[in-house]
């Protein structure tokens, strides 16, 4: 199949509101490194009219049949094929502690398999040096879609709540065509006080934990969800006895605990070994 080349919600948790971090919609700039951003280029050149189109690792485009809306994109198709290797990162981000932390943005390739770009998401909590990131989350292949149909996607950031980071999306695709970024959220949602004796002295152990673990000193627990270091849900669960809460069949790595009671939510760091 030939390739397609290109032409030129706050939701209350508990009555608590969404404050917005930090967010980026791109219609605003013309230029991501002008505003704070920082590009990390490979040393391909880009296909055709993209060499132009693309001078910088990520640019911010539009497209004529869709116009009235920019995006900051990234292409890997090139002259020789090869993977590409495109970062853009944001500027420091400072996230409250006590809350929920949730990234949002928007996604999408601009052609079809097996030409739909590929794309990671990272975070670092010291500096915009490439080694300092982490990945977040892993994108196969982004849906080609129209822009006014992107596919959204949601990581859980809670583990990091307090401290200053740095979010990358970094285009490593080979063979593809353009990958497109837009809408991006950071929001915050403060932890209700669950009751500060109860909250302070809640515990989730054993941990690091192996097959299972119990949360300790909560009353009137309602759910406990286990988020992955994506921001997926690999556990979820009502209230159990005790409750004890079996994870044997989790893979070995760091997890969020998030727990619901009845006046409020609270989220703990759990190491599965």
């Amino acid at each position: 199949m030939k390739k397609l080349l290109l032409t030129a919600l706050f939701l209350p948790i508990f009555g608590i509101a969404q404050t917005s971090v930090f967010t980026e919609s791109f219609e605003e700039i013309t230029d991501l490194e002008s505003a704070g951003w920082t590009l990390y280029n490979d040393a391909n050149t880009p296909f055709g009219t993209y060499a132009t189109m693309f001078p910088k690792a990520w640019n911010i485009i539009s497209w004529v049949s869709e116009s009235g809306n920019t995006v900051a994109s990234a292409p890997s198709w090139f002259t020789v094929v090869a993977p590409a290797d495109r970062w853009m990162i944001t500027p420091s981000i400072t996230l409250p502690a006590n809350s929920t932390i949730s990234l949002d943005f928007f996604a999408r390739s601009s052609d079809v398999s097996p030409y739909d770009d590929g794309f990671k998401v990272k975070i670092s909590t010291s500096n915009t040096a490439k080694a300092s990131f982490t990945n977040i989350l892993a994108v196969a292949h982004a849906v080609n879609s129209p822009i006014a149909d992107l596919t959204p996607y949601t990581v859980d950031l809670s583990a990091y709540a307090g401290q200053t980071i740095y979010l990358s999306w970094v285009n490593d695709y080979t063979n593809g065509n353009v990958l497109s970024v837009d809408d991006i959220d950071v929001t915050a949602t403060p932890l209700m006080a669950v009751n500060d004796v109860n909250k302070k002295n809640m515990t989730v152990y054993p941990n690091p934990a192996s097959d299972y673990f119990i949360i300790n000193n909560a009353s009137d627990v309602v759910s406990v969800k286990v988020y992955d270091i994506s921001g997926k849900v690999v556990k979820s669960k009502q209230v159990a006895v005790d409750n004890k809460f079996d994870i044997s069949n989790l893979e070995n790595g760091v997890y969020t605990v998030s727990i619901e009671t009845k006046t409020g939510t609270v989220s703990k760091k759990l190491i599965k070994k």
